[in-house]
Order: structure tokens, then sequence, then C-alpha cells
């Protein structure tokens, strides 16, 4: 055996090929272990922006000699470490499609570098070649061709990659991109092990993989300050580190030497390097050999002092302002602000700054989230934000003042009024971050109406009540209409925050008429519905006064930046962008259902993307599902044909070149696909039960009159039959509550609900979105086999790109009974597999 630190410039340096053996399990890698290596490809680009020379340990590559290995032929056998190459070197090409849309020298560069060998023929040509399953897609990925359709995890990861660095590209900074590239092929060190043959290969193989639990940063950092304290060890662990760990536990210790670090570090801080960070300060501190325990006791006793502030952060129950705003940064889940709290009650605690003063910073720290998050600013950046701001509070000025003006720049996007009050009129609020900071808003919106019965508003029976219901009746329709396009109309406006309200009726509002809503609203305690009540009828100018109305009471409560200079741009586009970049591998969507995300209108959408150099841009289609007549791409010498480059990408086209409506990705669906909280509590609600679906006639009724009214008799009794059939099993159907009535033959498993199918008025749908959160269904393989078996029924195709998302068909299909047939076929199966989940024995 022989063992070597590398990276992966080394491996894959040279006329060589790693070969991926058959006998591997096919690529697995999915989003959750892509975001941590992405999290550590980040972090090491900044060290590298701020001048540090670290690496980061990324594992062990176990490689053997190939078959056809010899002098002049370099083939290896990658018997352990498939996964990381292999994500690896798609980022690589992920970072040369992203790089070559500015300067096409970047393709060659890359290609010629780092992942082929341009001389060698057939599959010699490629440095890695993983196994059978994976090999056409990884092929693809290095020929820069169309994934089409594939079931490959391949494509997703490249997806991933492009998203991330669509999201990280700064276009004032003309080197972050070339960053990340030095960092995956420089800074993320493996171990290198080359054995003579296979079994001794696997015996080393399970020697690197035999794991024990391994000790936390904070085990590593204890007992790192404890080794140099051999008299006093006893007295400062009674004195200091118990008491502390005791108040904060082992998450909050976690947390404490983090936010220690970034105290006396700035942004030169690192959570995935903690320990090391401590080391580095201890061993400033213990420079002077006479009076090393003296030092170390110091350290700790600050830590213990430090801990005081975060316990008073994490539980603020105290009666002051300072305690109150504190309530609200915990509920908004607003960690990344801690270290500037935890300084500003430094500050405090040593008579440098006053208690009015701290608040006011505290007002300022959360108007910069608030407006931000009504603007639909993405939060990628806030942790460098603050961490930046807190090296600047040093209490020699005025720290609200510092405050304000850190957080003013215009590229940091904190709104000012007039840019504030568009974006509350014009933005889909329902899209932008967790439910429970939208619920705080409207929270902090009610408290402004100064109602005299009080109201326990953190209450989870509280919900967020769309006034103009999501899903609208003929009658919302037929009273929307007499302003305009109805469906515009309700597009834009639905998810804004003038058509949003908290309510303890939820369910019971659901979708009924304003009319009646109103009695609803008028008798709660709550003085903003008691002001909706106060309307007539509900549509544009209802809607539009009141977002005009919360904006006046926002700006008083949240107030605005500094007039720094010039404003910066009118619209932050990086969500749409991630959009884009999130496309699966052959998929569309329309102008609309980007609008419609971002709380804009399709026009804008359109003009920005025919002017703009936007991954995707192309796979943008009208609602017919057509290339929009205006279309060209932005490149003026790029002469290919778009019609052609929609089908090599797998996008169906018809004659009339319509695009296949199974491979649309709705605004919901972009939604969750970029993890927005309102789309996930779309796909939750109607699993929760007494508030989403109930067994009740009523709402049977509902559904088949719906369905009856829209698909006829035949679909009707083809649904009737197949519910009929799942009772006779055993099983459990619920009917939904929504606008758009709809049911689900439902499997239980433990506390968790699996509808594996949904009906609607006009649509089958396969939720795997929820599925995927479900044993046994997170199991991407078993996702993918009820899809097929789903495809068996004649004119059923759900696209694999969608295994993650809500694919569905025509609900008229079930009156044929070849398509009945296989429907009941999968429902028969999936029950088999749950009921193996919960005894798999």
């Amino acid at each position: 055996m022989k063992a070597n630190e590398t990276t992966l410039r080394g491996l894959i340096g040279g006329e060589q090929q790693l070969l991926v053996p058959l006998y591997q399990r096919p690529y697995s890698w999915e989003r959750e272990q892509l975001a941590t290596l992405w999290r550590d490809i980040e972090i090491q680009a900044d060290r590298i922006e701020q001048g540090k020379d670290n690496s980061h340990f990324l594992g062990s590559v176990v490689l053997a000699p190939g078959p056809n290995n010899s002098p002049g032929n370099y083939e290896w056998l990658v018997v352990d470490g498939q996964q990381r190459l292999t994500t690896l070197m798609v980022a690589l090409c992920a970072l040369r499609d992203h790089q070559a849309a500015e300067d096409p020298l970047h393709r060659e560069r890359i290609n010629e570098t780092h992942l082929i060998n341009r001389f060698r023929p057939g599959d010699a040509r490629y440095r890695l070649l993983p196994t059978q399953v994976d090999r056409q897609a990884f092929k693809d990925c290095v020929e820069g061709q169309p994934f089409g359709a594939t079931g490959s995890l391949i494509a997703s990861a490249y997806q991933f990659f492009r998203t991330k660095l669509v999201e990280v590209d700064d276009p004032a900074d003309p080197h972050d991109i070339a960053r990340i590239e030095s960092v995956v092929l420089n800074r993320l060190n493996v171990v290198q092990i080359v054995v003579e043959g296979d079994d001794n290969a696997f015996r080393i193989f399970e020697s690197i993989n035999n794991t024990g639990t391994r000790l936390s940063q904070v085990d590593l950092i204890r007992n790192y300050v404890f080794m140099h304290l051999p008299t006093k060890g006893q007295f400062v662990y009674d004195t200091y580190w118990l008491p502390m760990q005791k108040k904060l536990g082992p998450k909050g210790m976690d947390q404490l030497m983090y936010l220690a670090l970034v105290l006396d570090r700035g942004d030169e801080a690192q959570y995935n390097d903690t320990y090391r960070g401590h080391q580095e300060l201890l061993r400033s501190v213990t420079m002077d050999k006479r009076h090393v325990e003296d030092h170390v006791e110091e350290y700790v006793k600050n830590l213990a002092r430090r801990a005081r502030y975060l316990q008073r952060i994490l539980e603020p129950n105290g009666g002051s302002e300072i305690d109150a705003r504190l309530r609200f940064l915990n509920e908004w889940k607003g960690n990344t602000a801690y270290p500037v709290i935890m300084r500003l009650l430094e500050l405090h605690d040593g008579g440098e700054v006053s208690e009015d003063k701290v608040v006011e910073a505290q007002s300022y720290i959360e108007s910069f989230l608030v407006r931000r998050l009504i603007g639909g600013v993405t939060t990628g950046n806030l942790n460098k934000i603050f961490m930046r701001l807190t090296s600047e509070l040093t209490g020699e000025e005025p720290v609200a003042n510092v405050v304000r003006a850190s957080l003013s720049p215009a590229r940091l996007f904190w709104s000012s009024d007039e840019q504030f009050r568009s974006d509350v009129r014009n933005r889909a609020f329902y899209w932008q971050g967790r439910t429970a900071q939208q619920k705080l808003v409207l929270r902090r919106l009610e408290k402004s109406y100064g109602g005299k019965e009080s109201v326990e508003l953190s209450d989870k029976k509280i919900t967020i009540e769309h006034v103009l219901p999501q899903s609208p009746t003929a009658e919302w329709r037929e009273q929307l209409a007499t302003e305009g396009d109805a469906e515009r109309i309700h597009k834009e406006l639905v998810h804004t925050l003038g058509n949003l309200t908290l309510s303890g009726y939820n369910s019971e509002l659901s979708n009924m008429s304003f009319a009646k809503k109103r009695d609803f609203l008028a008798h709660t305690s709550l003085v903003m519905n008691q002001e909706i009540a106060k309307h007539e009828r509900w549509g544009k100018a209802e809607i539009h006064s009141r977002a005009d109305e919360l904006a006046s009471r926002a700006i008083e409560i949240w107030p605005s930046p500094l007039d720094v200079g010039p404003v910066g741009p009118s619209r932050d586009w990086t969500l749409l962008h991630s959009a884009l970049a999130a496309l699966p591998a052959g998929t569309w969507t329309t102008y609309g259902d980007l609008a419609e995300l971002i709380g804009s209108h399709a026009v804008p959408v359109g003009v920005h993307l025919s002017t703009s150099q936007v991954l995707n841009a192309h796979r943008v289609l009208t609602a017919t599902g057509q290339v929009s007549p205006g279309f060209h791409w932005v490149d003026e010498n790029d002469d290919r044909d778009i019609h052609e480059v929609l089908r090599a990408e797998g996008i169906k086209l018809d004659d009339a070149d319509r695009a296949d409506p199974s491979q649309r990705i709705s605004a919901r669906e972009l939604a969750e696909l970029l993890e927005l909280p309102g789309a996930v509590d779309l796909g939750e609600a109607e699993l929760a039960g007494d508030d989403g679906y109930v067994q009740l006639g009523e709402h049977e009724q509902r559904f088949f009159q719906q369905l009856g009214e829209t698909k006829g008799p035949q679909a009707a009794g083809a649904v009737s039959r197949l519910l009929e059939w799942w009772r006779g099993r055993g099983g459990e159907v619920q009917f939904g509550r929504a606008a758009g009535a709809s049911c689900a033959p439902i499997i239980k498993l433990g506390k968790d609900i699996l509808p594996i199918v949904r009906f609607y008025a006009k649509t089958v749908e396969v939720p795997f979105a929820t599925l995927k959160k479900r044993v046994p269904f997170n199991d991407l393989i078993l996702r993918d086999e009820l899809r097929r078996r789903l495809n068996e029924a004649p004119g059923v195709e759900l696209p694999a790109a969608k295994l993650d998302l809500y694919p569905s068909f025509d609900i008229d299909l079930l009156a044929n009974d070849a398509v009945w047939d296989v429907v009941v076929s999968a429902l028969d199966w999936s029950a088999s597999h749950v009921k193996g989940a919960q005894d798999p024995n």
C-alpha cells in the first residue's frame, strides 16, 4: 500500500483514467450531500479571498491497478471514494459551462486540462469513467450535451452546481468563480491510497470506514483547554465550564464557541474550523510560559461571560424592550445576526452603550431583515454581512449609527421607503421566507392597529389566510373579470401582502365567497380582519388599497436605511435566476409562472430574459407551451434553431411545436425546487389532518360535484369505483377543504400520512414532493419504480425530472379500464411497500 495526500488536480492530472468498477453502486449523492460539500467549497473560497493558505480534508480515495494498467497506459480502479470523485468532476463541468457563457475558451481549457484525454480513443477519452448506470449521463456532462431523459443523479448534481454558481456569481467581483474553481482543484485534500490488488484494497476500505462516535468541536476545544490547566483544571471546570455547559447544553455550547470566534475574528471565523480557530487563540494567550494557567483561566472566564449573553439571546424572558426584540429575532430564526447582538450586549454590559441605543440598533437589524424578506432578496450572504458588521462595533462610534450605516449600501438591498411600498404592493410575499417569519410580519402589523382585545397571535392555530383564495371558484373569477383578465389578476395578487391576513378559521374560510368571509372576519378579534370586513367586495382595487395602507404602517414599524447615494437596482433578479438554474433537465416553465414566483408581471420578466444572459432562459415558453414570437438568443452570433435545442434537451414538442404540458414546471414547483416554505406548506397543508383533509360527506359530495361538472360522469364513476375498491381493502380516503376540491386514498405509517395519488377535478397528481419526506418513498429508487409502474398506463407519461415534484395526468384517462387497472396495481404495490416498512420481518 502507498498513501499520500493530494488534490483533485493531482488525482486526475496527466493522461490516465480512473475507472469505477461495475460492481460499485451507482452515483447516489443527493442534495443533502451536495449542499455539505458546497458549504465547504464556499468556506475555502472565502479564505482565498482573505489571503489564507488553508485547505479542507475531504476524505480518502482507494485505487487499485486496472486490468489494462501498464507503463504508458495508466488505468486505475476506484475501490473507494467514487461518490466524491464523481461529484467533483461534475462540479468542474458546471464551472466550465458557467464560465464558457462569458468566454468560450474556458471550455477547451477545463476539458483538456482536467476532464478528457484528448488523443485517446473511445471511452479512454474520459479521465473518469463511472459505472454503466451513470456512464452515459457523465459522458453527456463532459461533452456538454443535453442530458435528455435520464435516471442518473449526475444530471441533478450538475444542475445543483449550476444553480449555486448562479447564486454566488457577483458581477462586482470578477474573481469569485475563479476562486471556486481553485478550491475544487487545489484545496480539497484527499488521501490517495494505492494498493496492489482487490483483496488488499477491500481490507483497507473496511479499515478506513470503520467509524465510531466522533468528538465534537466543543469536545476538542475543552480537551485542549484543560490540557493547559494541570493544577487549576478542577477549579476552572467547576467555576466556569460546568455552569455554562449546564446553561447552554451541547447545541448552545457549539453556538457559543463559534460566536466567540466571530467576536474575536470577525468574518475570518469559519464554523467548520471552530476548533482550529480556538486553538490559534489559545496559542496566542499561552505564549507567556510563566503564566499559562492564569491566561487560560481568563480565556475560559471570558467564554463564561459571553455564555450569559447567548443565554439571554436564546431565552429572552425579561420585560425590557431589548428582550422583546430578542424574542422577535428568535422567532424569526435570525441566527446570522447573533454575533452583532452579542457584541451589543457586551458593550451594554460594559457600560459603553445605553439600553436605548441597543434597542435602536436592534430596530435597524430587524428592519433590514424584514424589508429584504418582503423584497424577495435571498438570504445567502447574511452571515458575511453580520460578521463584518460585528467587527465594526468597537464602541468608539454610536452603535446605532454604525449598524444603520453599515447595512445601508444599495448592494445590500435594504429597501428605501419608496421601494418598500412597491414591494408590499407587488411582491409574492407568500413565497418569501418561512411561514413563521410571514406570521411575525402580520402579527407586528396587527399590533400597530392597537386593538383593545388581546389575541394570542403566536398560537399555532392562527394561520395565514388568503382572502382572495388560491384556487378561486367561478364566483370569485366572475368578480375578478370585472377588472380585467381574471386569471392574470389572480396570479398577480393572490400571494401579495395586501391579500394576506391571520385567521384561526383557515379551513372553514377556504374558498368561500367574500360575502361569507366577511361575516367571519367581522367577528374575529383581529382589527386587520375587521378592516377587511368593511369592504363590500374584494378585488384588485381593494387589495392594492390595503397593501398601501399596510405599507404605511410597516414604514412606521421598520425604519428606512440611510440615503447613501445612488439607488441600487430596482429589482433583485436573483430569485428568478436561481429558479431557472434549478430547472431539471427535460422541463420548461412559462413567463407567467416566473412572474407569479417573484411577484412581477410577465412582461418585465420577458424583457429581462431577452436582454440578459440567463441560464435556461430559452426554456421559458408561453402559456400554451410555445416559443415566444419575439424570442431571440442574447448572443447575436447564435444561430441555433430553438425548437431543435429544446428537443435535444428532452422537451417533447408536438406538430405545432407546443411543449408537452407534463414537462412544465409550475410556480409552485419552482418554489419547491428552491425550497421556498410557501411551496412546502402547500404540499403539507393537505396532509394536516383536521386542518387539511376531513372525512365528511359534504366534502366528498363537493369533490364529485366538481369532478362531474368538469369531466363528466365517466371520470366521476371511475374515481368512485377506485375509492370503493380502496376502502374495500381497508384503506382510508380523505377529502380536501381547499377551493379546488380533491381527495386522496391514503396510507398511514405511524404519524405520517402518505397520499400515493391525489384526485382533482381535472387531474390525477402524484405528490412525489410529499412522498420523498416519508418512509419508504424517501428512497429515490422506490419513487422511480412507482413512476415507472404508473407510466405503464396508456397515455400516462410522468417525467423522471419530476421525481421530487408534483407530476400529473388527465383524470379522464381513468375511464379507460387499462389505465384504471394500472393505477390500482400501483396503489396495491405502494401499500405493500409501506407495510414492509412498518414490519420489516
